[in-house]
């Protein structure tokens, strides 16, 4: 298959995904709006937070970024363990843990890993507000992936999660599939990518049936030929055009201007880079669009709000990521380590 019509391979089915799920939406996603299990759009790997949250193109991709995109997965991640902390405020932590395991007979890279979300230890109270004793609220999803090639060019990867949200008697239980594209050309420059995330139902509700967090993401990532930088395009959302909230009642009291008539584009995008500084040290950075949009206050300072950072070092066996993403005033640090158990094929 030639590299033309790879690529319009590539284009097409993201094409026809965009429009199938923008008419015809599959029951128990949510493309707007409130969903459930949203805890795991969250960033699983240090290396993820420091490119702005979201990457599914990136070239030099690890175990921790085959989380959200199970396509990532290779046969050089055989024998891998990543292990990745993320504090929050109010002793509320999340901790991802996965490894993978390369078939060769089925030329087949097999995932595995949960990410658990701890909140702390929170009162229990009654409508007057008297203390009843306490509870300790958790989530957590338990996923399988599976990647392989295809035309030498494509990857190909799935992963089937089971989510559980529990806080206290309430509790709450589903079921959902990722599937990833990684287009790869010859020249290994250039990696375009496509990920439908979370298609799946809840089986346990609340008291409601809810949707879940589902997402399409488009991205493409370029590494120069005769420099240490590799950039990423990341377009986010892709089922949903206005992800801009705006209430022109409420700007035209507090005299803030409404959003640009561009505003909706920029804030599907995510940008990022990646510098080498050698064969075991980079540094990352990224910038969040919406998230910039969302965090920001009118008429006040906002710091670095949409921006991350982080750099990784390798040591011998041992990658060690560390990240961070400005909130306000309030950086979210983020803390990933990658061990090498088995050798490489």
């Amino acid at each position: 298959m030639s590299n033309e019509r790879q690529r319009n391979v590539l284009i097409n089915l993201l094409i026809l995904s965009c429009l199938l799920f923008s008419f015809n939406p599959i029951a128990g996603q949510s493309i707007g709006g409130n969903a459930v299990f949203n805890f795991v759009t969250l960033s699983p790997s240090a290396k993820t937070t420091a490119l702005g949250g979201l990457n599914i193109s990136h070239l030099n991709a690890d175990l921790g970024m085959a989380i959200h995109q199970p396509a990532f997965l290779n046969k050089e991640m055989n024998g891998q363990l990543h292990l990745s902390v993320k504090p929050y405020l109010a002793s509320i932590n999340q901790y991802n843990f996965n490894g993978a395991h390369f078939i060769n007979k089925a030329n087949t890279t097999i995932g595995w890993g949960v990410q658990y979300m701890d909140y702390g230890t929170i009162p229990m109270t009654d409508i007057a507000g008297n203390e009843l004793g306490s509870f300790r609220p958790n989530e957590y999803a338990l996923h399988l992936s599976a990647a392989t090639t295809y035309q030498k060019n494509f990857k190909i990867g799935a992963s089937l999660k089971f989510l559980q949200s529990k806080y206290g008697i309430y509790h709450s239980n589903g079921i959902a599939a990722d599937l990833g594209i990684v287009y790869a050309p010859y020249n290994g420059l250039t990696q375009w990518a496509i990920l439908v995330n979370n298609v799946g139902v809840q089986l346990t509700k609340f008291n409601k049936k809810e949707n879940l967090p589902f997402n399409i993401t488009a991205g493409v990532s370029k590494k120069l030929a005769n420099a240490p930088f590799q950039f990423s395009l990341t377009a986010q959302r892709l089922t949903v055009w206005d992800n801009t909230y705006n209430d022109p009642l409420y700007n035209a009291l507090e005299g803030f201007k409404s959003p640009s008539k561009y505003q909706n584009l920029f804030n599907h995008l995510i940008v990022a880079s990646e510098i080498n500084l050698g064969p075991s040290v980079n540094i990352d950075l990224g910038y969040n669009f919406l998230r910039r949009f969302d965090l920001n206050i009118q008429n006040q300072k906002n710091s670095l709000n949409g921006f991350s950072a982080g750099c990784n070092f390798l040591v011998n066996n041992v990658q060690m990521q560390y990240a961070n993403a400005f909130f306000q005033n309030n950086l979210n640090h983020h803390f990933t380590i990658i061990y090498q158990l088995k050798k490489r094929y």
